[in-house]
């Protein structure tokens, strides 16, 4: 059976987003406003996408978004507004589908759906398996828990993008807090569907994102908490 059909099977019931999409839209002109700036001259989000675009993300992939992102997508926009600074965008280049940060589509995300999301707890582990199976036995542990320079010795130039896309596997970036802060949508593994929070540092722990009472956001949770903030701000 493929990770599609396995996923689709563990989707939720459809989530409906209505009225979110004009609700953001509202308290960004009202910040605008009350910062006395007119009206914006670009679209507050990016076009939603149609059902045939989503089917064509998740083939490409070979597994189903998390049903509220999905919806997300399909009833508010790919891209936008969003907690921290902005939401990445997902968009077709030449042909591919893939997240974007900042407008750079020379260096957009594409997801690696061959294993789940791997846990602070358990990446030490995991990049000692990934150098064995290539031949090498780690000798490098800073105090990250970081065998980056091991990736180099054994993968050479690769060795960066190598260590870095293995970290993201099974997750992709959903937001872009600034300076280099990133936040992550778990598609892959047992914890799909939370997000967790990346700092700037070589290797910082993951860190998922929490509500008020300590539970953990799924993204439907965590988009609607930033926007009552904004809007309690805005009142």
């Amino acid at each position: 059976m493929s990770l599609l059909a396995v996923d689709r099977r563990a989707m939720n019931t459809h989530v409906h987003w209505s009225g979110v999409r004009e609700r953001v839209i509202a308290v960004e002109e009202a910040e605008r406003r009350s910062r006395g700036r007119g009206p914006s001259r670009y679209p507050t989000f990016e076009a939603v996408l149609t059902p045939a675009e989503i089917a064509e993300v998740e083939a490409q992939f070979g597994v189903a978004l998390p049903d509220d992102y999905r919806t997300f997508l399909a009833e508010v926009g790919a891209g936008g507004p969003g907690p921290a600074f902005e939401l990445t965008s997902l968009r077709r280049i030449d042909g591919k589908w893939g997240w974007v940060w900042a407008n750079d589509e020379d260096h957009p995300w594409l997801l690696d759906p061959s294993g789940p999301f791997v846990e602070t707890e358990n990446w030490a582990d995991q990049q000692i398996a990934t150098l064995r199976a290539a031949g090498y036995e780690p000798t490098t542990r800073d105090e990250e828990d970081d065998y980056l320079g091991d990736y180099r010795k054994v993968f050479g130039d690769a060795g960066d993008d190598a260590w870095f896309l293995q970290r993201g596997r099974g997750a992709i970036p959903i937001s872009d807090n600034g300076c280099g802060m990133t936040g992550w949508l778990i598609v892959v593994g047992p914890h799909r569907g939370e997000l967790r929070d990346r700092d700037c540092a070589v290797n910082p722990p993951y860190e998922p994102y929490v509500d008020a009472n300590g539970n953990r956001h799924t993204f439907r949770s965590w988009y609607l908490e930033w926007l009552e903030q904004r809007e309690r701000a805005a009142r």
